[in-house]
C-alpha cells in the first residue's frame, strides 16, 4: 500500500494534472508559528493573523460535520485536524503530504492520521465548499476504516472505496446540485457520450459521481447512502456493498443511472440551439488531443485570440489566428520555468495591451505570484512581483498605464490596480468581502467586478463573515478615481465575468 493511493484530494479541475508541475520537489521558503483553536470535532491550526480564517473554519467545519453525520449515520469516533494555509503557494510546502500540491489541488485528507490540508485562495464559497468535500472524506475515512493506517490494519478491513464514489458523494454532500455539474452532465447525455460507472475516472469521478449520488439519493432516498457503506465493510467489496444496500445487480446501476440522465436531459434537446449554430469553433480539443482551451482573449485589432490550453500535457498560452484557428505561436510554456511555475488557469486572465504588442497573465513565480509581461514578437518578459499571498485574474487598462488584477491577502480578497510609471500597486476595495475578476470599462475610470458582498456595496459589514450569505454573488462597478461603488446586478443567481460592450455603460 502507498500513500499516494490513500490520499483523497480535491482536484478543482482535472486529476490527471496532479503530477504536472514544475519540479517535482517540495521548496520550503518559510517556517510557520502554528496556533490552533478547538470545536466539539476538529482541532483547527492557522499560522500568522488569520485566527479570523480559523474561525470561520470551524464554524463552516462543524455545519458540515452535521449533514455529514446525518447522512451516513455516523459520528466521529476521533478528532480530526484541520491545516489551514493563507495561500496555495504556502500549501504548497506542506510536510503533511509528500506529494508536490499542484494548482488543481484545492485541499487534501491525508489517511494514516486522517488530517486535512487546505489552502484560502481568496473565494469564501470555493473554500467553504473545500471544507465540507474535506471533511467528506475524513468521515469515511472514520466509518470505513477506523480513521488512521494503524487503525484499518487492526481492523483488516481491505475494502477499496472507488474514487467516483469517495468523491462524488464528497462534491454531491459539499454542493448538492449546482451548473458546472449540470453543464456537464447535460453534455454528455445529449451527446450520448454517458460513461459507465466503471469509466468514471479523473474529471468524471467528481462530477459524474455527484450526478450518480444524486440519482441513488433520488431514487432510494438519501438513508441509503450510510447503508451502502455500512454494507460495503460488511461485504469487504464495493460492488457487493451497493448490490445488498440498493437490491440490484452491479451492472444494472450504470443502466438505471444513463435511463435517469436521458430523462432528465432529452427534452431539453428540442429547447436549445446547437453552439455551432451560434458561432465558429476555432480549437479542436479530439483533433490536439487535449482537454482545456480556456480564458481566449481577443487582440486589439481582432486578428489574434490568445489562450491557455494543455495541448502539450501543460499549460501553455498560445496565439491563434482568430479567423481560421491556425496556431501562430506558443508564446509561454508553463510548468517548465521558475517563472511560470503556474499560469493560474482555475482564475485566469490573459490581457493585450491597447497596442496590441504585449500580453499580460498572473503566474506563480518561486515563493510568491507575479505579473508577467510578454511581448507577443519578441516572446521577452517582465516580471513585475507583487508582494502578497495571490494574484489573479490581470486586466490591462486602456490607458496602457495600469492593470487591474484580484489579489488575495491575509484572509481576504480585493481589485487592486498595479501602476507603470509609480512602479507600485494599491487597493481599489478594501473589506472583508471575496472581490475577483477585474474588467475596465472604455474609458479607465471605473473597473467591473464579481462580489459577494451582497446590500452592504461600501464594504462596512461589522458581523462576522460566516454569518454572511458569501454564497451569493453579483456584478458591481467602483469608480478608481473616488472609489465609488454601485450595484449592478441583484439576482438570485451568481453572476460572473463581466465584459463590457463597445460602450462605457453597457456591460
Amino acid at each position: 500500500m502507498t500513500l499516494l493511493k490513500y490520499i483523497t484530494a480535491t482536484t478543482l479541475l482535472i486529476g490527471s494534472l496532479f503530477g504536472q508541475s514544475f519540479g517535482k520537489n517540495k521548496v520550503q521558503y518559510r517556517d510557520f508559528d502554528w496556533s490552533y483553536i478547538q470545536t466539539p470535532n476538529f482541532d483547527i491550526y492557522f499560522y500568522g493573523d488569520n485566527q479570523d480564517l480559523a474561525e470561520f473554519t470551524s464554524k463552516v467545519s462543524e455545519e458540515a460535520y452535521d449533514q455529514i453525520s446525518t447522512h451516513l449515520a455516523w459520528d466521529l469516533k476521533n478528532r480530526v485536524s484541520i491545516l489551514v494555509y493563507n495561500s496555495h503557494n504556502e500549501f504548497q510546502q506542506t510536510n503533511i503530504i509528500g506529494q508536490y500540491m499542484s494548482e488543481g489541488i484545492g485541499g487534501v485528507t491525508e489517511f494514516f492520521k486522517n488530517r486535512i490540508v487546505f489552502p484560502f485562495d481568496g473565494d469564501l464559497e470555493q473554500f467553504r465548499h473545500v471544507i465540507h468535500h474535506e471533511l467528506v472524506h475524513a468521515m469515511l475515512n472514520d466509518m470505513v476504516y477506523g480513521g488512521t493506517a494503524q487503525n484499518m490494519m487492526a481492523s483488516r478491513t481491505r475494502v477499496r472505496i472507488p474514487l467516483w464514489s469517495n468523491e462524488g458523494l464528497a462534491e454531491f454532500l459539499s454542493s448538492n446540485w449546482d451548473t458546472k455539474a449540470d453543464m456537464v452532465l447535460r453534455d454528455i447525455a445529449i451527446h450520448e457520450r454517458m460513461p459507465t460507472v466503471n469509466e468514471l475516472n479523473y474529471f468524471m469521478a467528481y462530477k459524474g459521481g455527484q450526478s450518480l449520488w444524486r440519482f441513488i439519493a433520488g431514487k432510494y432516498g438519501r438513508e441509503k447512502v450510510g447503508e451502502i457503506f455500512r454494507s460495503m465493510k460488511k461485504t469487504q467489496s464495493a460492488e457487493k456493498g451497493y448490490q445488498l444496500a440498493l437490491g440490484m445487480k452491479w451492472d444494472e446501476l450504470s443502466d438505471q443511472w444513463h435511463k435517469y440522465l436521458k430523462k432528465e436531459y432529452w427534452p431539453d434537446i428540442a429547447d436549445r440551439d446547437p453552439l455551432e449554430d451560434m458561432s465558429e469553433k476555432i480549437t479542436d480539443h479530439k483533433k490536439n488531443r487535449n482537454f482545456y482551451n480556456v480564458s481566449p482573449s481577443l487582440s486589439p485589432d481582432g486578428s489574434t485570440v490568445a489562450l491557455l490550453s494543455d495541448r502539450s500535457g501543460y499549460f501553455d498560452v498560445y496565439l491563434l489566428d482568430a479567423a481560421t484557428g491556425k496556431k501562430k505561436a506558443t508564446l509561454v510554456q508553463g510548468s517548465r520555468s521558475v517563472n511560470f511555475e503556474e499560469l493560474k488557469w482555475l482564475q485566469p486572465g490573459i490581457s493585450w495591451s491597447p497596442d496590441g504588442e504585449k500580453i499580460v497573465i498572473a503566474t506563480k513565480s518561486g515563493s510568491s505570484d507575479a505579473l508577467q509581461i510578454i511581448d507577443v514578437k519578441s516572446k521577452k518578459v517582465k516580471k513585475i512581483a507583487i508582494a502578497i499571498d495571490g494574484v489573479f485574474s490581470a486586466a490591462w487598462s486602456p490607458s496602457g498605464n495600469d492593470i487591474a488584477f484580484a489579489g488575495n491577502h491575509n484572509g481576504s480578497s480585493d481589485i487592486y490596480i498595479y501602476n507603470f510609471e509609480k512602479d507600485n500597486f494599491k487597493k481599489i476595495t478594501n473589506d472583508v468581502f471575496s472581490d475577483s475578476y477585474p474588467s475596465w470599462n472604455q474609458n479607465g475610470e471605473e473597473i467591473a467586478f464579481v462580489s459577494d458582498r451582497g446590500i452592504y456595496i461600501d464594504g462596512k459589514y461589522s458581523g462576522r463573515i460566516e454569518d454572511h450569505d458569501y454564497r451569493q454573488t453579483d456584478i458591481y462597478v467602483v469608480n478608481i478615481n473616488s472609489g465609488e461603488i454601485s450595484r449592478v446586478t441583484d439576482t438570485p443567481d451568481n453572476e460572473s465575468y463581466p465584459i463590457w460592450a463597445n460602450t462605457e455603460r453597457t456591460l
